[in-house]
């Protein structure tokens, strides 16, 4: 069943449609048409924009596009009324009979209520967190790693078949000192004194890994081969790290669907692949980079090496592909990586990276556009720093220096939910602060707390109903209920029936925040009612005198618990009927 705002944005295309077809109006930009069902200062249950958009684009100024819209959007059959107001917004009264077979629609899909087809079985690969595998998961790693996560929700909740993915950085040169890291340890276990150069990994988290060196072989890597040596080393730390991330992620119940390490590409010929690929468009040639902006270091050199020229297509400069040695870079192993995933046959890329990495976009999507020929087949969605804050301190935190805080540590101060709910509660690209104090408190300053508040005070209306032998069951003429519903109580059933359309909203922007923000406006919105049935007694949910009326109220206070829900758990936090 199509929503009042599915049907209406639908309608609004149809319309624009004929009047462009009969030169009545020029292109519009249906991207900036909206429906607000939130404001409570508008004429109607929803307001649009429409005619303030497309009248700037009258052609034929002898068409009356005002008159036309107007009965054209009155003859729909869902629509009480429809009028465009002195600031050009068109106020729109929804047929209550509608809104209460849209209720009844609800009730019906449960969990599949907000579901859609938008993504038509499309296959997209999601790869986030990707953390060099050089230490535990830190609070630097969470909000792409949660963010990734939801996102994927949204998009599963689309249509969409989703890959979660997890790119294991296992080659080059972090992974060489992680490696004589941990063999230091190792020595330091069997009595040897060691000093840890400046650019080795302190963190105490090596040592638990090298007693389990120790344990399982003894002193047999004192006077080892040291090629076979530093192999070993590295392998044990990788293996045992990946298998410490898992479990660290596990505590936000975020589980992977595949790993993909670097070196499985750099030992296969998918690189080589690639260099064919650019090589055949003419995208590869020797030449010399200028040296990099802001590096003052006498020791740079400019040396020939293999070019990539990613600034012919979407990048301000040209990449290096081989290194002047022959080593292939970084980017051309990331990029090897990228078409492998291009060659799993995913119809879209969608990559969670740190704003430390916006630099490195039109590199990767220059080469993702040269191999799939989409301008969007890579889309990067960026989440900037969090700034841990407790006790009115914000906590500075290196890993490099060993005195990183990890998400076991932050796990175990707040727990799961307001970890995920926080994570994706603002805009990703705008920096956050998560004040480890104020995330677990019991009042409506969380807005976790407020909104698992909201479910558990509608599940409490709903058993007291059900002890007093009152429940929805056993009522199903919606049609008579009309006159029982007060204008706030419709507001908040206007709400929860345009949560289909924040859904695709949500997962059309890879924005799982707009969820947070609807979830919160319609907790504000439900505590207020609750608020107004302590001093009036008409207002209250249950009335043992009056059974259809309670029955009216138990319908939409179901109906809040389904799509709360269905939002807590594309969110990924519990719900409880008592709190």
């Amino acid at each position: 069943m199509n929503n009042h705002i599915d049907l209406l944005f639908t309608y609004f295309n149809e319309f624009a449609d004929e009047c462009i077809k009969n030169n009545h109006l020029g292109t519009l930009n249906r991207k900036s048409i909206s429906i607000d069902f939130s404001s409570k200062s508008r004429q109607g249950d929803i307001s649009s924009n429409f005619y303030l958009v497309a009248i700037k684009k009258i052609l034929n100024k002898e068409f009356n596009f005002k008159d036309e819209l107007i009965v054209g959007v009155n003859n729909l059959p869902f629509i009480e009324k429809c009028e465009i107001s002195k600031n050009g917004f068109i106020n729109i009264n929804i047929k209550k009979k509608f809104l209460l077979d849209q209720i009844e629609h609800l009730l019906t899909q449960q969990n599949q209520f907000g579901r859609s087809d938008l993504g038509s079985g499309k296959n997209v690969n999601v790869e986030f967190v990707s953390a060099n595998p050089t230490g535990p998961v830190t609070v630097a790693h969470m909000r792409g790693a949660v963010l990734g996560d939801v996102i994927s929700s949204l998009l599963s909740n689309t249509g969409h078949h989703v890959t979660r993915e997890y790119y294991v950085n296992n080659a080059g040169s972090q992974i060489d000192i992680l490696g004589k890291s941990l063999f230091k340890r190792y020595l330091e276990l069997l009595g040897e004194k060691i000093e840890l150069n400046s650019d080795e990994y302190p963190g105490e988290y090596l040592i638990d890994i090298a007693k389990l060196i120790e344990k399982k072989d003894g002193d047999k890597w004192l006077n080892h081969d040291s090629s076979q040596r530093e192999d070993y080393f590295k392998e044990f730390a990788v293996k045992y790290l990946i298998e410490f991330i898992e479990q660290d992620l596990k505590l936000l119940n975020i589980k992977f669907d595949k790993f993909s390490f670097e070196s499985d590409i750099v030992n296969s010929n998918i690189i080589n692949d690639l260099f064919k690929i650019l090589d055949k468009k003419n995208l590869l040639y020797n030449g010399i980079l200028e040296k990099p902006k802001g590096d003052d270091s006498e020791d740079w050199e400019p040396r020939e090496q293999l070019l990539f020229k990613s600034s012919t297509i979407l990048d301000d400069q040209d990449r290096a592909f081989k290194k002047s040695n022959g080593e292939w870079t970084y980017f051309a192993n990331d990029a090897a990586y990228h078409l492998d995933k291009y060659n799993r046959k995913f119809d879209q890329l969608i990559n969670i990276w740190g704003a430390d990495h916006v630099g490195y976009i039109p590199r990767m999507k220059s080469v993702l556009k040269t191999i799939s020929n989409k301008d969007d087949y890579l889309e990067i969605v960026t989440c900037q720093i969090v700034r841990l804050i407790k006790n009115n301190q914000i906590l500075k935190m290196s890993k490099r220096e060993g005195n990183f805080i990890t998400l076991q540590e932050v796990y175990d101060q707040v727990g799961k939910d307001p970890l995920r709910y926080f994570m994706v509660a603002t805009k990703s690209e705008t920096s956050m602060d998560f004040d480890l104090n104020k995330v677990i408190e019991k009042n409506k300053d969380n807005p976790v707390f407020y909104c698992q508040y909201a479910y558990a005070r509608a599940s409490s209306v709903i058993n007291k109903a059900g002890d007093l032998g009152i429940n929805i069951k056993s009522f199903n003429n919606f049609s008579e209920i009309t006159h029982y519903l007060t204008e706030d109580e419709i507001e908040i059933i206007l709400k929860l029936l345009s949560y289909p359309y924040i859904v695709k909203l949500a997962s059309n922007a890879r924005e799982p925040h707009r969820l947070t923000n609807f979830i919160e406006d319609v907790s504000a919105s439900f505590h207020s009612f609750w608020n107004k049935g302590k001093e009036n007694e008409s207002l209250r949910f249950i009335d043992e005198k009056d059974v259809i009326k309670t029955q009216t109220k138990l319908i939409w206070l179901q109906s809040m618990r389904i799509v709360f829900e269905n939002i807590f758990n594309i969110i990924g936090i519990d719900y409880h009927e008592t709190m």
